[in-house]
């Protein structure tokens, strides 16, 4: 995740652990900091962004059996600068506000602990699937229009609080 990443010649696996894991019917999952898509999922990521690294990948249940749906490793190295500090919430932020008003540079320090995160839509127009630069969070951000599509194909995607609302840039 967020770097770039040669999967030539390779073979995707993944076992899922027995305890956990019994029947995998979902669209979308995690494993060891790796993002998986289902077949669906993989084809809507594709029409809604180009530049996503979507590898097949081969999903064992831990007594060997395939699972039942096909899936495949979904890699971007894009982590976007487009983390809204001003109508974002987080702890920090008056120390960070503070560093940016004094021209530092938001490279130079990282969130940790965002409990609401604004986006930068002039930045980020055009992406439907990034992670944010500078930013701890492990789940990528998605698009509305990407969540609404997935919505209408009924995917089994668990998505985080989605807020459209715009807000006022500050200065």
């Amino acid at each position: 995740m967020g770097f770039p990443l040669d999967l030539a010649h390779r073979t995707i696996s993944v076992t899922m652990d027995s305890f956990y894991v019994r029947s995998l019917k979902v669209d979308f999952f995690l494993a060891s900091s790796s993002f998986f898509a289902s077949e669906m999922l993989a084809t809507l990521l594709k029409l809604y962004q180009s530049d996503l690294q979507i590898i097949p990948a081969d999903v064992f249940y831990s007594n060997g059996k395939p699972t039942e749906k096909t899936y495949y490793l979904v890699h971007t190295d894009q982590h976007l600068p487009c983390f809204d500090y001003h109508n974002s919430e987080y702890s920090g932020k008056a120390l960070a506000l503070r560093r940016l008003e004094r021209g530092e540079s938001p490279d130079s320090f990282m969130i940790n602990v965002a409990q609401s995160i604004a986006i930068d839509e002039e930045i980020a127009a055009g992406y439907n699937f990034f992670f944010l630069k500078n930013v701890m969070i492990i789940d990528p951000i998605v698009s509305e229009p990407l969540v609404n599509a997935m919505r209408e194909q009924k995917l089994k995607v668990h998505l985080g609080n989605v807020c459209t609302h715009p807000v006022t840039k500050q200065a």
